[in-house]
């Protein structure tokens, strides 16, 4: 349900940020188009899950519920500690106006793009799998141990991850307010979008999901046109089954990126 709305939030402002723009009177804005690059920091993807390599696992256990005509049945949740991510160079461009009206020249919209490519890094993760064995014939049980519902809880073990490529490409529409300086102009923005992850190597497979894109900076008007800016962002999505054929990667992604870039207004 959370992704259901969270997916129509994402929808909704892209629509709207599409029609501003297209429907604004330029001579009633003040436009701009921006480039920037820097460097996202390393993150880690938390409450990461694996079910389908968890179902495996549980059915290696439990051999018999493989084989449909014996009915057994088992349920399982497969819970992994962490998984670090490289520190990647980012790049983006945006376009946007501000409002000329005297009153609203604080506020704006804008549209953007980047990508960045935070690799996931070699390492050991720590597990969890909780696993619920049934049986569908129980007259043998407790002699006969496949016999007799099982549940284990908590059962720890270790899943090796070795270095994968993993790309993040964002579409966001973002609201923006500013202090409308002469020279300087700091800036706060709030937005959302469609997040491409693609994955490669250990972990493949790609899909779109919704995502959240924050930012802050501060711009510094050389001329009546150029400026360059500073700008912190901070990102959040969650991916879910990202590599269906494989492990069915899930976790929540999140990262800090630190970046500067040139704008002309116009």
């Amino acid at each position: 349900m959370f992704h259901i709305r969270l997916r129509a939030l994402t929808l909704i402002p892209i629509l709207l940020g599409f029609f501003c723009l297209c429907t604004v009177i330029p001579g009633y804005a003040e436009w701009y188009v921006a480039g920037y690059g820097g460097v996202g920091m390393g993150q880690n993807l938390t409450d990461v899950t694996m079910p389908p390599y968890g179902e495996r696992l549980a059915q290696a256990q439990f051999p018999t519920t493989t084989i449909p005509t014996t009915g057994d049945t088992l349920t399982q949740s497969f819970n992994t500690s962490d998984i670090s991510l490289n520190s990647s160079p980012i790049f983006g461009a945006k376009v946007g106006y501000f409002l000329e009206d005297p009153s609203f020249k604080w506020l704006g919209f804008e549209l953007e793009t980047f990508t960045s490519k935070p690799d996931i890094k070699q390492q050991t993760l720590h597990t969890s799998q909780d696993i619920l064995y049934t049986p569908k014939n129980t007259a043998g049980c407790p002699l006969i141990l496949d016999q007799c519902p099982q549940s284990i809880n908590g059962q720890p073990g270790q899943f090796a991850v070795s270095e994968s490529s993993l790309r993040v490409t964002a579409v966001a529409a973002n609201l923006i307010a500013r202090y409308p300086g002469k020279l300087l102009q700091p800036y706060l923005g709030i937005g959302v979008g469609a997040f491409y992850f693609n994955a490669s190597d250990q972990f493949s497979g790609s899909q779109f999901v919704p995502g959240l894109n924050t930012q802050a900076g501060l711009k510094i008007l050389a001329t009546e046109e150029w400026g360059l800016f500073v700008e912190g962002k901070y990102n959040y999505a969650t991916i879910d089954n990202l590599d269906p054929s494989g492990y069915g990667l899930s976790g929540t992604y999140s990262a800090f990126n630190l970046l500067g870039g040139v704008a002309y207004h116009f």
